[in-house]
């Protein structure tokens, strides 16, 4: 099956296929997308011209989040009905549970990502001469004074941070604890 063979197959394929619809760019595989983010990507199978795979992709690319993989192989001959009817039965109940898992760990990571994004907000303001390096999971903020290197670490989630200061001296011990009740 060539490339043109595979975007006629998903065009066809798309309208009986709830809320899919066939997107086709010369730079990308053949994809089959609902509005909710679920995509279906239709690969040739290697020296078998008369199947299909069928792979179920996650939201932003990633490789299922440490979720199983969703594929199913299907022949190219049969009408597109029942190929439709086979991704519902054979594919789609597996993927969409795990699916709500992607999204759902995608948020709780945009709201540690937003609450991370504020922490450092706050923290250059209470330490201005920070370079404040926010490096995912953990925020790193390190300045000078005088001949004293200061470094403040926070890692974890919000509710349970790990903080470590060295060569923080009484003042700042201070200011950080007022900070961090405020927090």
């Amino acid at each position: 099956m060539n490339r043109q063979e595979m975007e006629e197959f998903a065009i066809k394929l798309a309208p009986v296929l709830d809320g899919f619809t066939a997107e086709i760019a010369e730079d990308r595989p053949v994809y089959l997308v609902r509005p909710d983010g679920a995509s279906l990507v239709v690969h040739r199978v290697w020296k078998r011209p008369e199947r299909v795979k069928i792979i179920a992709g996650y939201p932003d690319g990633d490789a299922g989040y440490g979720l199983p993989r969703h594929e199913i192989t299907v022949a190219v001959a049969r009408d597109p009905e029942r190929i439709a009817a086979d991704i519902r039965r054979r594919l789609l109940p597996a993927y969409e549970r795990d699916l709500v898992i992607v999204r759902e760990r995608m948020t709780k990571t945009a709201v540690a990502d937003a609450q991370r994004a504020r922490f450092a907000g706050r923290l250059r303001r209470l330490i201005p001469a920070a370079h404040v390096v926010d490096e995912g999971r953990r925020l790193v903020a390190r300045w000078r004074m005088g001949t004293a290197v200061y470094v403040l670490t926070a890692s974890g989630e919000a509710s349970t941070c790990h903080i470590e200061i060295d060569g923080a001296d009484h003042d700042l011990v201070t200011r950080l604890a007022r900070f961090l009740l405020a927090e």
